[in-house]
């Protein structure tokens, strides 16, 4: 609910900013119309703000209603994808690799299982044409149901996995943790988590990523008695 709050008045602060400014200022209102809207996205779990394709590529009226926000977040996740010295990804296992959003030549080989977690970018060509490609949309910083969770896991085919999303630290770890407890890998929430930051040490959840982990984690074992 934070994020929601934070977002929210952000926007109407920037359209009020806006307001008073008047003239060509008056297109900030579009920026802070788009904060709103993420900021309600969040408050109501609505994880398809973009309209995000099953095939990783975004409609043009979603590019184009959502235009400031969307360029705000690819110059974002540019400059730190430039100034950050952490790798790409990270090989977890041999069945699993965890990374950021990937450019079109960075793919770590091949691939049954590749997930983009994100719900705001379109994902590179040559990523989303392949066959093991599949989009868990989630808002950053937020998380799904357990039962969505645990329904894309349960979706993945035998073979190596690759999980990202913008910069391969929250949304990546929460479904990394899944993909862990699913495959047994790890026991519990803890473990797995420690098992990710070994490799990547970014790798974090805040409260609501780590509530929904341990909610997976009980509705797994429950689907397997």
């Amino acid at each position: 609910m934070a994020y929601a709050i934070t977002l929210s008045v952000l926007g109407i602060l920037l359209i009020i900013w806006a307001g008073s400014l008047g003239g060509w200022f008056w297109l900030l209102t579009w920026l802070g119309v788009n904060l709103i809207l993420l900021g309600l996205a969040h408050a109501t779990g609505h994880h398809r703000l973009y309209s995000k394709r099953a095939d990783g590529t975004l409609p043009l009226w979603s590019r184009l209603l959502h235009l400031p926000l969307l360029l705000v977040t690819w110059a974002t996740w540019h400059l730190y994808r430039l100034s950050s010295r952490e790798a790409a990804w990270h090989e977890i296992t041999p069945e699993l690799v965890i990374g950021r959003r990937l450019l079109a030549h960075e793919l770590p080989g091949e691939f049954a299982n590749y997930i983009d977690l994100t719900t705001e970018f379109e994902e590179s060509l040559p990523h989303r044409n392949s066959s093991g490609y599949q989009t868990v949309p989630m808002l950053d910083g937020s998380a799904p149901r357990a039962e969505a969770l645990l329904a894309a896991v349960q979706k993945l085919k035998p073979g190596r996995t690759f999980v990202h999303c913008a910069q391969g630290h929250g949304r990546t770890g929460l479904l990394a943790v899944a993909v862990l407890l699913h495959q047994g890998t790890a026991k519990t929430v803890a473990e797995a988590l420690a098992l990710l930051r070994e490799k990547r040490p970014l790798v974090r959840l805040n409260s609501r990523q780590r509530a929904v982990a341990e909610q997976f984690l009980i509705l797994l074992k429950s689907s397997a008695k």
